[in-house]
């Protein structure tokens, strides 16, 4: 019982380090969509409304 209790001990530790380096850790993501030339809208099998 006496390993468990220890090895609980250290998960534990590691486990709240590893959310304290996410938790404070940001991302940054840039998504860039080109628009589509006007040519292609006869290619289109919606009709949008036009």
């Amino acid at each position: 019982m006496k390993t468990y209790n220890k090895k609980k001990s250290v998960m534990k530790k590691v486990v709240n380090l590893a959310l304290k380096g996410n938790a404070n850790s940001t991302t940054c993501v840039m998504v860039y969509q080109p628009k589509a030339p006007k040519e292609l809208k006869k290619f289109s099998k919606m009709n949008n409304g036009k």
